[in-house]
This record gives structure tokens, sequence and C-alpha cells, in this order.
């Protein structure tokens, strides 16, 4: 059985997997996606293959061509990124509820 390197896991998106999923479940290309969405094919391939972190506007974007329900993605989106950047999610929580680190 061939297995995935740990490193290669770790690196890998979640949202990759899941629009991947949704892709599927519409029915639609990949030539399809890249068509409605405008975007570069290696890149589309990118994100669906989990390689590549999409920004929140392809997220959204990528849902809305697929007929699924953006909300949804885009909180898989919010929970990856903060899992992947968590000191800029901690800045924002600090600035909305007016303290700063340290204090």
């Amino acid at each position: 059985m061939h297995q995935i390197p740990r490193a290669a896991f770790l690196r890998a998106t979640h949202i990759g997997l899941v629009m991947e999923q949704i892709q599927r479940h519409s029915g639609l290309t990949a030539d399809d996606i890249v068509r409605l969405l405008g975007a570069d094919p290696a890149h589309v391939a990118a994100v669906l293959s989990g390689s590549l972190f999409p920004s929140r506007h392809l997220a959204m974007r990528f849902a809305r061509a697929c007929g699924a329900d953006h909300h949804i993605l885009l909180k898989v989106w919010e929970d990856e990124h903060q899992r992947r950047c968590p000191s800029s999610m901690q800045r924002a929580d600090e600035s909305a509820e007016g303290t700063t680190p340290g204090q």
C-alpha cells in the first residue's frame, strides 16, 4: 500500500478535498470549473488537489459555480485559515476586543 509522507499530508489542504467533492457532486468537469471561474487551470488543479490553499474569494466563486451553499464552504475556509494562521486571527480578535498583545 502506498503511503503519503507525513510532511505532504500536513501541507495538504482540507478545503481542497471538500471542493473536489463539491465538484464531483455538481457534475461539472475541471474544464467547466475553469471556464466558469475564469481562472488558470493549473491554479484550480492545485487547489482541488489540496496543494494550494485558495483565496476566500475563489472558494466563494467556486461554490456558487457548482451550485453549492457558499456559506458552508466559507465556514470550512475560515476554520482552515484560522488553523493555518492562528496569529493573524488572534490579532483580529484582540483588535475587535480593543486589546493589544501583552495587556
